[in-house]
């Protein structure tokens, strides 16, 4: 069966298991792209999406991990209560990878399609630990997500459904159609895509733990000398910037041990203290600490067999000339 739009506005694209998904997904830009391209993901920055894009670098296999596991799981189950809440409406699961006609990099991968009354529309499904992030309505790295949704798809709305992991309870939001804010991201979209993707040029680095760990994967070990950027502004700036923070953050280190030494001579054996501004508990426990070493030592071709290979990163060492 058809979804609304399909071959007019786009095309369906149905893949066979998890790992042409992931395959397909590095052909264009999906929906959880987006906010990383756009500077707001707290996951993931535009480098690590550009090396992803350009066969650089591995897209992330999360389906694994717990949290998705479950997201999984409960995803048919968010939806029928959601079908549940609007029987006067029609929900038909997609489960597919939409592809745009005018734009082929622009990609998106529903969950479910929603008629209401005379209009279609997408609905999403989460799963978050808590409604925190929710309070506001839909959280802007999700609306990033569903706005680009409806530049692909044509739809004018989408509800998001969601399950909240810490009181076990849903609630639903609804994001309608905005042509300006569409507009702008459809705009960094397609720039991201062309003059980054198509052009083979690295954007700007954004300076995450994470894309400090990108960057090490794919560099890998060091198969060239000491490069002469005598002069280089950039990394005269970056040097400085670097010992500049590296000061502050040895001073800030130390008054912060400091301060922690007052206060844990002041808890001394109880659980804390309260102030007039604040509670500070101590947590200590006895706790077990495996010997490496020893078994290494004792036991090689066992620890060996239990290693994985990985590209560490050792950190960087400025040295004055």
């Amino acid at each position: 069966m058809a979804i609304a739009g399909e071959n007019d506005l786009f095309t369906l694209i149905r893949c066979k298991d998890n790992e042409e998904w992931l395959e397909q997904r590095t052909k264009g830009i999906g929906g959880s792209d987006v906010a990383a391209i756009m500077g707001l993901s707290p996951w993931r920055t535009p480098a690590q999406v550009w090396l992803e894009k350009t066969g650089r670098a591995e897209p992330e296999d999360i389906g694994d991990r717990p949290y998705v596991a479950f997201g999984n799981i409960m995803e048919p189950i968010v939806g029928g209560w959601y079908s549940q809440r609007h029987e006067d409406r029609i929900v038909r699961r997609v489960n597919a990878i939409c592809q745009s006609i005018d734009r082929p990099w622009a990609q998106a991968s529903l969950d479910y399609e929603v008629r209401d009354g005379e209009r279609w529309g997408v609905l999403e499904i989460k799963t978050a630990r808590s409604a925190k992030d929710w309070q506001d309505g839909v959280p802007l790295y999700y609306q990033t997500q569903i706005i680009h949704y409806m530049t692909v798809t044509g739809r004018k709305f989408a509800d998001v459904a969601v399950f909240f992991r810490d009181t076990c309870e849903f609630a639903e939001y609804r994001v309608e159609y905005d042509q300006e804010d569409a507009l702008a991201l459809v705009g960094d979209v397609d720039e991201f895509w062309h003059n980054y993707v198509v052009a083979d040029v690295m954007p700007k680095l954004s300076g995450t733990a994470g894309e400090i760990g990108s960057l090490t994967d794919y560099y890998g070990a060091a198969t060239e000398g000491i490069a002469s950027m005598v002069g280089n502004t950039e990394a005269l700036q970056a040097i400085e910037a670097y010992q500049d923070a590296a000061a502050r953050e040895k001073v800030a280190k130390a008054d912060k041990t400091a301060a922690s030494a007052t206060l844990v001579n002041l808890i001394g054996n109880g659980k804390g203290i309260e102030t007039d501004v604040a509670r500070v508990t101590w947590s200590r426990y006895r706790a077990d600490r495996f010997d490496v070493k020893t078994f290494r030592a004792e036991h090689p071709d066992l620890y060996q067999s239990y290693c994985t290979s990985y590209m560490k990163n050792g950190g960087l060492r400025i040295k004055e000339l």
